[in-house]
């Protein structure tokens, strides 16, 4: 490798850490069965919260699961 290879390499790096950031502070929002379901993700793929419709569930149930 060459220094101009090397200096490339680093500036990649730096262009790959700056968009893993980005992408971390990133939510993305989808639902399913008309709002049924509304699950959060960020840009990580990990899940940030599950919100099911009270019709899904029946109100008593829903209001149990909300306490938890």
């Amino acid at each position: 490798m060459n220094f101009e290879q090397i200096r490339q390499a680093q500036a990649l790096k730096s262009k790959l850490d700056k968009a893993q950031k980005e992408l971390k502070r990133m939510q993305i929002e989808g639902e399913a069965g008309k709002g049924a379901v509304t699950v959060v993700v960020n840009g990580e793929q990990r899940i940030i919260s599950v919100k099911l419709s009270p019709e899904v569930v029946g109100r008593q149930e829903y209001q149990k699961i909300g306490k938890n």
